[in-house]
């Protein structure tokens, strides 16, 4: 099964963006071979970047509040495991907390050190950062990997609370949509908004070969299902295809 997401609003496809790059930031840092490392690095910029954003933090607390509000109106119903609501509040106000108290960019550390800097301004050169070009960092390809993972760990530490907000934000809104079986005639399906306004769309196929090409507005959602090769351009398919959905908002 292949899932693919896509976002209703920039504060969702910003959270989602965040969780594709700490995941694989989290993936490459462990690694010792100082290769992997290297794409750990160009992963902390990209990181820094979103982080940065002054919207992204105002956006993401009010949303977080909205949510906390949401989830209080579940409280003292017989239906609901109240111990696992609690814990939930509990980790979501002390969420809250942790962003509303950071002062300053997230990503001061990144911006300020010069060692970064110096391999940022050689990553968009083919070689860019081999050693005629850089023998600092070739000469820090060669400290011990535990060492090396720290120094890494410590530029995105001040970012943590980025990645756990958008952790629970995305796995809320991700139960709150129910799977649907449907089917694509022709290959296409759309479905009317009627006045309902969702924040995220998951798409689930069986088939890796064939892609969802996926748009939508106020009043319509448009799926149109394409075959991928990883060769060819994707091409739209003229077949009935079965696929499920969910429409999720928290």
């Amino acid at each position: 099964m292949v899932i693919y997401e896509y976002p209703f609003n920039e504060l969702v496809r910003s959270l989602l963006r965040l969780e594709y790059l700490f995941e694989r930031f989290k993936y490459y840092v462990e690694k010792d071979d100082a290769r992997d490392m290297h794409q750990a690095i160009s992963i902390i910029f990209d990181l820094g970047e979103i982080t940065a954003r002054a919207d992204l933090k105002s956006s993401l607390m009010k949303e977080l509040e909205r949510q906390r509000l949401n989830l209080e109106s579940f409280k003292n119903k017989t239906k609901v495991n109240q111990e696992l609501l609690d814990t939930t509040l509990s980790d979501m106000n002390v969420i809250w907390q942790k962003i509303n108290q950071t002062m300053g960019k997230p990503n001061a550390l990144i911006v300020d050190s010069e060692w970064l800097n110096a391999i940022r301004t050689r990553l968009n050169i083919p070689g860019g950062t081999s050693p005629i070009d850089l023998p600092s960092y070739h000469a820090w390809q060669y400290i011990e990997p535990e060492r090396r993972r720290a120094i890494l760990k410590n530029y995105t530490l001040p970012l943590e609370p980025w990645n756990e907000a958008s952790q629970m934000f995305l796995r809320l809104l991700r139960e709150s949509g129910q799977s649907v079986d449907l089917t694509a005639k022709d290959g296409t399906y759309q479905q009317m908004m009627s006045g309902k306004t969702y924040q995220l769309m998951r798409v689930s196929v069986q088939d890796p070969a064939v892609i969802p090409e996926i748009s939508a507005n106020k009043y319509m959602m448009w799926v149109r299902f394409m075959s991928c090769d990883g060769i060819a351009k994707p091409q739209p398919i003229a077949r009935d295809f079965d696929f499920s959905m969910s429409l999720c908002n928290f």
